[in-house]
């Protein structure tokens, strides 16, 4: 990662985001993503039993638990939910911060495992994006701190998706990285910094691609622009089925907000990274009242 980092600063320059290869990334996740496709569909024990209690989950740590199929909106969805059910795996989940937030993971063992291995990879390999970014900033930018407790794996499988092509509408995460792992479909498309829509060729293979979140672009005043990106459906067959992973890292919740203009001026916020989250989150949906 080192060794590429000129090589990966013209693919965020030129596109927008980030790729590497991990050698054999791509068979850890499929392990992991059959587990959660398990575990949805286990009766005894009950993922359900397992749903997130409340949105944004910012004094714990980071959002973790089950999120039940339907239950998300997205912003320009036009009020409707998207066809998917997901779960958060936060570091803080995994170190069973609260008490109790693990259970999930031992209830669903060969699913825990599995998460917690690909959760432990993807965590080093965005602190190693992070120091490439940060070598484009100022010198004087504070480093980008990532929190394993505040990062969380997002495990999602889209199921009874009907006759939609669209299966997640444009968007950008909220967060200061994020890291899409090989899904087991194609579908998930980037623009350009041009406007281009392109699709990278991602899945069944070991390559993982970095994007830049809301966060990062506010702290560089805009310097990174935030990676939209969509996921469409290129299979029409009934009873299609896709499943995928991302890893969303934040800096520590209660870290104060910066920013750094170009030329090297910096300002830190009285504000925290949790007051953002938070006021992102106000624009998401959901179809329950947790």
């Amino acid at each position: 990662m080192r060794s590429a980092a000129g090589e990966i600063r013209t693919q965020l320059t030129d596109w927008g985001f980030m790729a590497v290869e991990v050698p054999g990334i791509g068979a850890r996740v499929e392990e992991l993503t059959r587990g959660f496709s398990e575990a949805c569909d286990s009766a005894a024990p009950r993922l359900s039993d397992y749903a997130y209690e409340r949105v944004p989950q910012i004094s714990s740590g980071g959002t973790h638990g089950f999120f039940p199929y339907l239950s998300e909106v997205p912003r320009l969805a036009a009020g409707v939910a998207d066809p998917k059910e997901f779960i958060h795996v936060s570091g803080a989940m995994i170190a069973d911060r609260p008490p109790g937030a693990a259970a999930v993971l031992r209830a669903f063992p060969g699913f825990g495992e599995a998460a917690t291995g690909v959760f432990d990879t993807a965590f080093t390999l965005v602190r190693l994006f992070a120091e490439v970014i940060h070598g484009m900033l100022p010198p004087n930018a504070p480093p980008l701190e990532l929190s394993r407790d505040a990062a969380n794996l997002r495990v999602i499988r889209y199921r009874d998706t009907g006759g939609r092509e669209v299966l997640a509408h444009e968007h950008s995460g909220i967060q200061l990285l994020g890291l899409q792992l090989p899904p087991n479909d194609q579908g998930l498309q980037y623009v350009l910094h041009d406007g281009t829509w392109v699709e990278p060729v991602i899945a069944h293979t070991d390559v993982v691609l970095c994007n830049v979140g809301r966060m990062l672009a506010t702290a560089s005043d805009g310097r990174f622009r935030p990676s939209t990106h969509r996921v469409h459906r290129p299979d029409t067959r009934p009873g299609y089925e896709r499943l995928s992973a991302v890893l969303f890292a934040y800096p520590p919740h209660d870290a104060r907000q910066w920013r750094i203009t170009t030329d090297g001026h910096l300002t830190v916020l009285d504000s925290t990274w949790a007051d953002f989250i938070a006021d992102r989150f106000a624009g998401l949906g959901s179809t329950t009242n947790p």
